[in-house]
């Protein structure tokens, strides 16, 4: 048996969260899906998510793909391998051939995972739609139209 892990924010779920989950969910015969903590998201990105961590928890596991959710404490992804042991890490494409990328697979290869590479979708992730929204939430046709509301 496969054990696949996909670890992500997952603040905001989105296309792109569903398309990585639902491909890695094809490549293993059990899903691990890491929701980081809001603590560690603010560490990686310098600010927290929109959604809470209880939150994000909570649509990942109702998701059909997602076998198991865990909190993902840290970048360190041998740190989730200890906490649920899984044959395969899934990450974007966005990944491959980067820094980040070679330091992960050098982790996996440590604790005998492996690094397989998804298609990234470049339309839509968090940090667009957390611009989006604060860009709706600061302009002058937002607040005109909770006036009228």
């Amino acid at each position: 048996m496969i054990v696949g892990y996909v670890p992500g924010g997952f603040d905001m779920l989105h296309v792109g969260h569903l398309n990585i989950l639902t491909t890695a969910a094809a490549h293993c015969d059990r899903l691990i899906a890491g929701v980081a903590t809001d603590a560690s998201l603010e560490r990686m990105k310098g600010r927290g998510p929109i959604v809470p961590q209880h939150e994000r928890m909570a649509l990942v596991q109702a998701l059909r793909m997602v076998d198991h959710v865990i909190l993902d404490h840290d970048q360190d992804k041998r740190l989730a391998w200890r906490t649920a042991p899984f044959d395969v890490l899934f990450k974007g494409t966005d990944w491959r051939g980067t820094d980040k990328g070679r330091l992960l697979e050098e982790q996996m290869a440590e604790v005998g995972a492996r690094v397989v590479y998804l298609p990234y979708t470049p339309t839509t992730s968090s940090t667009m739609l957390r611009r989006a929204l604060l860009q709706e939430v600061a302009s002058p046709e937002s607040e005109a139209v909770a006036a009228t509301a």
